[in-house]
């Protein structure tokens, strides 16, 4: 069972990550948080395998989440979603921890495509 949290402003971006996601057809278990305080809390409950993360929470949260969940020790893939991509900001998401780097408007649509790698990384 994998399970996915997801963290956003948006409910809409959210339901719409959800509906993505079931559309795989894999055992999955959805969380979402819509702050900081809401996503580290699930994170430390449920453990889940991947993290879909906004990139601009409020504060810049997004960086000392990222940096939170790779302190835990967990084994668990970060997909950071960004409206604003260059190569300095995806740089700065690495360093901080992320897995994977997306473009929320212009590689939405790549999600399903990253989780099924990252399953199959996993199962190897």
């Amino acid at each position: 069972m994998m399970l996915v949290l997801i963290v956003d402003g948006s409910i809409q971006i959210i339901e719409r990550i959800v509906e993505m996601l079931t559309e795989l057809n894999k055992a999955t278990s959805f969380y979402s948080a819509i702050s900081y305080q809401e996503a580290i809390t699930c994170f430390k409950k449920n453990k889940p395998s991947v993290v879909l993360l906004d990139g601009y929470l409020p504060q810049n949260q997004s960086f000392k989440l990222l940096r939170e969940i790779k302190h835990t020790g967990y084994k668990t893939a970060i997909i950071v979603l960004s409206v604003s991509i260059d190569d300095f900001i995806k740089k700065q998401y690495m360093l901080h921890g992320a897995d994977y780097v997306l473009d929320k408007y212009h590689e939405f649509e790549k999600i399903p495509i990253v989780i099924n790698s990252i399953t199959d990384n996993n199962r190897s």
